[in-house]
């Protein structure tokens, strides 16, 4: 992720003039509303993987937008939580820790979670932005 690289294919995710193309399961509740600052631990897509991520990625299947990404942020890491035990360490959540949280020094870390901090919603085919 801190690469910027595809999460389906590993080359250079698809970057323009607008930003990085990421594309997000989004919430059938609130679709298409998030505020800037939203966190996620998946990586961004080139344009000839973007199809192939929803239908590859479970998460995406049900509901996704694209987003052109202007700024990010490298804000924790997702992974396995532990607690201080005798005689070991003991495992208690799989979950995610921001960089400055205390208890980010008992996660054996599995991925990295960016903060997105500037992004328009777009449409895949053209790239442009929505609206």
């Amino acid at each position: 992720m801190a690469g910027l690289l595809c999460q389906v294919c590993g080359g250079p995710a698809d970057r323009n003039e607008n930003g990085v193309l990421w594309r997000i399961g989004d919430a059938p509740d609130a679709p298409g509303s998030w505020p800037q600052g939203l966190e996620t631990a998946h990586p961004p897509v080139c344009q000839p993987c973007a199809d192939l991520s929803v239908r590859a990625c479970p998460h995406l299947r049900q509901r996704f937008v694209a987003l052109r990404v202007r700024s990010w942020t490298q804000a924790g890491v997702h992974g396995a939580l532990y607690r201080p035990g005798c005689p070991d360490p003991v495992l208690t959540d799989a979950t995610g820790i921001p960089f400055d949280h205390p208890a980010v020094q008992w996660i054996i870390a599995s991925q990295l979670i960016v903060r997105l901090d500037r992004f328009t919603f777009t449409h895949i085919a053209t790239g442009t932005p929505d609206g």
